[in-house]
């Protein structure tokens, strides 16, 4: 404390003593001849010279504005990435796309799930997307230096290889596409006091390496056709479907080589708010191409084509049906129970089946995902609706593009072509099988 004393009481002095010397000097001196003129700066080549002064204003400029940057979060405060954000996300299986620490986090680690769950992560931001790190004014103007932009390894089928999509798509691409298996933990206090911790198996992880539609598959209890609402980039590229054999699939189509911000961050339009930083699309700027609303017209004749097939998947007795308050709901019977062991179609007495009770909750201090899966033992009272056998890979096909095309969103809009062979194949499968 006292060196402290010291040394503000010594700097006061010399302000002091600099303010008398300054008030002190009241007449002005002759003046000097004038100094030569400086060489003027380099305008930036490639990123390689150093920008001058006017031109890295006009850069920066572009976006460094306040009027700009509040008009860009009115508009991202109305996109499914902030409002969609939810706390019970932030597990060690949803935080990678859900919120921002935990998808810089695989980035650099390169793994498909962060380490940990992450109870105080942030929501998607600015950041997630945006490394202002570095500026290359010249050749990334648009882009505004993204947090990534390199190949993307996809989830589907244990993302055996990198995969381009385009630098500008790449970003997108880590959390648009069919999500990867998670870990669920099951209690088994019936027959054996254990715990039982397996992935949660989803059809990509099969995978669908079989020589012929008509090999047999078992679709156990505990596994998924989900993909969660996510598969956008999969069904862009035409890819990772159920495709059957000796079918021809078409890949690309007229918007193949448009990048993903050609129709989600297209012009803001205040009115319906949509466009810009929204990464709504905008249809009004699709019209103006097409001179008409085509969306709608491929939507429509998509949907028909999922109804089609879903009601033929009753039929064949691999979905079921549910009356609910709100309508119908439909879901995949298993042809065995979580052990393996085959759901018959005739009820025997006594005869118990392993299923799952759902009963994850949320904790209400964390936010964070607490599971809590319990085995239940009990008669199988949907025996007189099941297949009784194991189920055909072609059979498995179908089911499994059904949920593709219908929790994917767009109803086909990002790739019509691919959406519909598919689906159709599956349904000419099914009535021929």
């Amino acid at each position: 404390m006292k060196n402290l004393q010291k040394f503000l009481f010594t700097a006061g002095l010399m302000i002091a003593a600099a303010s008398l010397f300054l008030a002190s000097c009241t007449k002005e001196g002759p003046q000097g001849t004038a100094g030569k003129d400086g060489v003027n700066g380099i305008n930036g080549v490639n990123g390689v010279d150093g920008l001058n002064g006017k031109d890295a204003n006009a850069s920066c400029l572009v976006c460094h504005t306040i009027a700009n940057f509040d008009a860009k979060i009115a508009e991202y405060h109305l996109s499914k990435h902030y409002l969609g954000t939810s706390s019970s996300r932030n597990t060690k299986f949803c935080a990678r796309c859900h919120v921002s620490e935990g998808f810089q986090q695989v980035q650099g680690s390169g793994q498909n799930v962060v380490a940990n769950d992450m109870p105080a992560a942030n929501r998607i931001n600015c950041t997630t997307c945006h490394a202002h790190t570095g500026f290359d004014f010249s050749g990334d103007t648009v882009s505004q230096v993204l947090y990534t932009t390199a190949p993307v390894s996809l989830l589907y089928n244990k993302g055996a290889s990198a995969t381009d999509f385009g630098a500008l798509n790449n970003l997108c691409v880590n959390c648009h596409q069919i999500r990867g298996a998670t870990a669920l933990v099951y209690s088994d206090t019936t027959l054996t006091p254990d715990v039982i911790s397996k992935p949660f198996e989803q059809l990509p992880y099969f995978p669908f390496a079989n020589a012929s539609d008509n090999d047999t598959v078992q679709y156990l209890v505990g596994r998924s056709f989900s993909v969660h609402d996510g598969n956008q980039s999969n069904l862009f590229a035409g890819i990772n479907g159920y495709e059957y054999k000796g079918k021809t699939y078409t890949r690309t189509w007229t918007h193949s080589t448009n990048a993903c911000t050609d129709c989600h961050m297209n012009e803001y339009d205040a009115a319906t708010k949509e466009g810009g930083h929204t990464l709504i699309v905008n249809k009004a700027e699709c019209t103006a191409c097409h001179g008409g609303d085509k969306l709608t017209l491929i939507q429509t004749a998509i949907d028909a084509k999922i109804i089609e097939l879903r009601d033929l998947l009753v039929t064949k007795k691999i979905f079921k049906k549910t009356t609910t308050t709100t309508g119908f709901s439909y879901a995949a019977l298993p042809t065995h129970d979580f052990n393996g062991k085959l759901f018959p179609t005739t009820q025997t007495p006594g005869d118990l089946f392993a299923t799952n009770s759902t009963n994850n909750t949320v904790s209400p201090t964390t936010g964070l995902v607490v599971y809590g899966i319990m085995l239940k033992y009990a008669k199988d009272n949907d025996f007189a609706i099941r297949l009784g056998r194991p189920m055909k890979y072609g059979e498995l096909g179908a089911a499994y593009n059904y949920a593709y095309i219908n929790s994917e969103l767009s109803k086909g809009v990002h790739n019509p072509g691919y959406a519909m062979q598919i689906l159709q194949n599956s349904i000419d499968w099914l009535n021929a099988n």
